[in-house]
């Protein structure tokens, strides 16, 4: 009787390891590029909430002691439903404080002076006049 030749484990083996290691890599990406909630700020009215956030790697980066809202983030206007009114990418989480809520004009806005105007009633961000 003759025998079959063994095959090789190692392709099929260093193929499965590859695997592993990029499903880790990817998987340990999409958590590095998860945001962390910074700050909520609630409008005077309660109908919107100010959420700054910025992304896990950005934690991860050195800074100067007393610099840690220095690092880059986003500004987000919701609903008091959740729904989304638009989010602004912000070069400072800082700048999420510089929020100013205008509840008494026509129509109801947010302003971050240099970065966006929300329009409320519409649900909409405008950043092009910056």
């Amino acid at each position: 009787m003759t025998q079959a030749p063994r095959r090789s484990l190692l392709v099929p083996g260093l193929l499965l390891g590859a695997l592993t290691v990029a499903t880790f890599v990817a998987s340990f990406g999409a958590f590095l590029m998860g945001r962390i909630e910074a700050a909520r700020v609630s409008s005077a009215d309660g109908a919107f909430v100010a959420v700054t956030s910025f992304r896990r790697f950005e934690g991860l980066i050195p800074r100067a002691p007393g610099s840690g809202s220095d690092k880059a983030g986003a500004l987000e206007v919701l609903r008091a439903d959740g729904s989304s009114c638009g989010r602004v990418e912000l070069p400072m989480v800082s700048l999420g404080r510089d929020l100013r809520w205008d509840l008494g004009s026509t129509p109801r806005t947010a302003t971050i002076i240099g970065a966006a105007v929300w329009n409320l009633d519409a649900c909409s961000v405008d950043t092009s006049g910056w």
